[in-house]
């Protein structure tokens, strides 16, 4: 025959120590802790958003120099690639050259079938760079445009050249010299602004 265990009966803990490790007990933060709380919040964040807004301005100047760069390699291996000049200049419309040493407000790249420097005749845009935003200004001291000989090269005795960028508000190492050699090769360093 089969026989159930006897049943004893069960037996209440009384809270100590060991319940109240584990929480039981506790009713939550006091008004003094989330105070301290968001004022230590409030802290870290008045320190970290003007180092963050910091990271953006050198963001947004590097990708400008970056594309400017790239505009200016491209037509050099256009020339390259053509055996023929290629020019790039300021352009406020994308279809024309501005004739200015601005250029900021865009600029476009074409085959320069007549090597002077300006978009005429049957010459065709090959690329456009979109204008600066943000503040940001590209400027040359001399140069309203930059022709590449098929060779890749500046045509003839022409000098090297230089352009700045650089935001308004800018301090420290933070603005950009874009110099095209002689031999064609762009580069580009930190400046101070």
């Amino acid at each position: 025959m089969f026989r159930a265990p006897k049943m004893r009966p069960m037996k209440h803990r009384q809270p100590g120590k060991s319940s109240q490790l584990l929480g039981h007990g506790q009713r939550g933060a006091s008004l003094l802790e989330l105070m301290m709380a968001i004022t230590v919040l409030g802290i870290l964040l008045g320190l970290a958003v003007p180092a963050f807004q910091d990271v953006i301005q050198n963001n947004r100047i590097v990708a400008q120099n970056n594309e400017f760069i790239s505009g200016l390699n491209y037509a050099r291996s256009e020339a390259i690639r053509r055996s023929d000049s290629v020019s790039i200049c300021a352009s406020a419309d994308g279809a024309t050259c501005a004739g200015n040493t601005t250029w900021s407000t865009g600029w476009i790249v074409f085959a320069d079938l007549n090597s002077d420097g300006a978009l005429n005749g049957a010459e065709v845009v090959m690329q456009t760079g979109a204008g600066t935003a943000d503040g940001i200004a590209i400027t040359s001291p001399a140069l309203t445009s930059v022709r590449f000989t098929g060779a890749g090269r500046l045509p003839g005795a022409a000098a090297a050249g230089t352009f700045s960028l650089i935001k308004t508000g800018c301090t420290g190492l933070k603005a950009r010299e874009i110099g095209v050699s002689a031999t064609g090769r762009v580069s580009t360093r930190k400046v101070s602004c």
